[in-house]
């Protein structure tokens, strides 16, 4: 069975910024086009906080690279 997400905010906060599991590799293996926009999303954000490392973000940090992902994701589509 496949678990294809839903780009929400959450899910995407969730895949990005959660524990190295092996649920989330599979989420990973699954979603590779939604990861793959992650990715590409990272190298450019910069967080409104200036913190430089993912441990250092806010709530609002993230929040905010979450709806980005999501607003280039479903532009993508």
């Amino acid at each position: 069975m496949e678990y294809v997400m839903k780009a929400t905010v959450k899910n995407i906060s969730c895949l990005w910024f959660g524990a190295d599991t092996p649920i989330r590799s599979y989420k990973i293996k699954l979603n590779p086009d939604l990861w793959a926009t992650c990715q590409r999303v990272n190298r450019e954000f910069i967080p409104p906080s200036g913190a430089r490392a993912l441990s250092q973000y806010r709530k609002s940090d993230m929040t905010l690279f979450a709806k980005t992902v999501q607003q280039q994701f479903t532009q993508g589509k």
